[in-house]
């Protein structure tokens, strides 16, 4: 019986159709997605041989992010977000497939590469708060949390079928295939989202960039704990989260391995990712989400400190192991603490200020793991970042010894009914 009940805890999210259309449908994206993501990362190695190449693309991904996002989030908050989903994913759709017809013609330049990424960063930019404040249409706040984990989860576990395929695929077929891959797997959100049936909702009243942001803008005056998990989670972005645009350069020539093993680092990771998701899924409906924020935090940069210092493959296997299964603890809870500290009309914006956080400022954080790993190596720079990021968000967390109870001001905690004896049945 317990097993039963803490099984339906950990995929409540799922007993809603909408939200099982969006799940499964994402399923089959993000595989294509982390398979063009080891792709990328390989293309761009073999093209230049460079780590700054590598820091440039990556930050390239997300600076659109870093540009766009106050004004997605205003979108975000005042279009019908399935339509703006459409739009977004469409145009994914179409730039992965300009990438693998450039690598059939083999004409990849670095900078024609480098203008479709910030294409599809631009895409990214808006689909990430509409995508994020979705959820919340899909299953409702009481189970928000646990479809924001399960969610995380499933981001994270085809991380571990993706970046093995692709490290296979490119070693036996080439690089386009997974480009062509990927644009085919778009395929199944755009169904999904047709499959979908939403009660028709009167669009909000547009108001203006100026006004849309003050409100938020107040919102956070009176909310010191959310302006301090901000900043947390800023830190985390710069210092700690950019070390997977060193991957490629760790693996070749710090690990020794090659396209495969790289993919192997990555679906190891997503494995972390799948076992702290799922755990995270059941822990967070009923226990504080801040200690849990904080462990997950601590735990993912004792890996990477472990992952920056390893000689050792099946070491480094081991370590981002642990990287993966704290970084899904501290996304999701920092997810949930976001939307769940602000009213409905503000979603949107706090998602793209968790969007600005994670993506918009990861050219910086790119930029500088690039080009520290010029000097000091991809291994030392990935432990000196996350070392930097420990200490600083100790020093906060000692200053303000409240967040440790900072807690969804705007869920009321569910309270679980009683379990009555009753006579047993054939299915028990």
């Amino acid at each position: 019986m317990y097993l039963h009940l803490k099984l339906f805890g950990t995929f409540a999210s799922l007993t809603h159709r909408n939200f099982r259309l969006f799940y499964f449908g994402q399923a089959i994206s993000l595989i294509g997605s982390w398979m063009q993501a080891v792709a990328l990362s390989w293309l761009i190695l073999i093209l230049t041989n460079s780590s700054f190449y590598l820091g440039l693309v990556g930050a390239l991904q997300t600076l659109p992010v870093l540009l766009f996002s106050f004004l997605a989030g205003v979108v975000a908050d005042n279009v019908r977000k399935i339509r703006m989903l459409f739009l977004t994913q469409t145009s994914l759709l179409l730039l992965s497939l300009t990438l693998g017809w450039l690598v059939v013609g083999q004409l990849p330049h670095i900078w024609v590469i480098c203008v479709i990424v910030f294409l599809a960063g631009t895409a990214v930019a808006f689909d990430t708060p509409v995508r994020q404040a979705f959820i919340v249409e899909l299953v409702g706040k009481s189970d928000l949390p646990n479809a924001i984990a399960i969610n995380s989860t499933l981001f994270h576990a085809t991380r571990v079928l993706g970046p093995a395929v692709a490290g296979v695929l490119i070693a036996e077929i080439g690089l386009a295939s997974c480009f062509f891959l990927n644009a085919a797997s778009f395929a199944a959100v755009l169904a999904a989202l047709a499959a979908m049936k939403l009660p028709h909702a009167k669009p909000a009243p547009w108001i203006s960039f100026q006004r849309a942001w003050r409100e938020l803008i107040n919102h956070l005056g009176q909310r010191r704990e959310l302006k301090l998990l901000l900043v947390i989670m800023t830190l985390t972005a710069i210092f700690a989260i950019p070390y997977y645009v060193l991957l490629p350069i760790l693996a070749r020539d710090t690990l020794g391995v090659g396209p495969r093993g790289l993919g192997l680092l990555m679906a190891v990771s997503g494995s972390g990712a799948v076992l702290g998701g799922l755990m995270l899924a059941w822990r967070l409906q009923y226990r504080p989400p801040m200690p849990l924020f904080l462990s997950g935090l601590g735990t993912m940069l004792a890996g990477l400190v472990g992952l920056g210092l390893s000689q050792n493959y099946l070491l480094a296997l081991a370590f981002i192991f642990i990287v993966g299964f704290g970084l899904v603890t501290l996304l999701s809870t920092g997810n949930s603490l976001l939307q769940l500290n602000v009213p409905h009309e503000l979603r949107g914006r706090i998602m793209s200020f968790f969007g600005l956080i994670f993506m918009g400022l990861a050219p910086i954080g790119s930029l500088l793991y690039g080009g520290l790993a010029h000097y000091l190596g991809p291994g030392p720079t990935i432990a000196l970042g996350s070392m930097v990021t420990a200490l600083c968000v100790a020093f906060l967390v000692a200053r303000h010894p409240e967040m440790r109870n900072f807690a969804f001001s705007e869920l009321q905690p569910r309270k679980a009914a009683p379990i009555r004896p009753s006579a047993p049945s054939s299915g028990s």
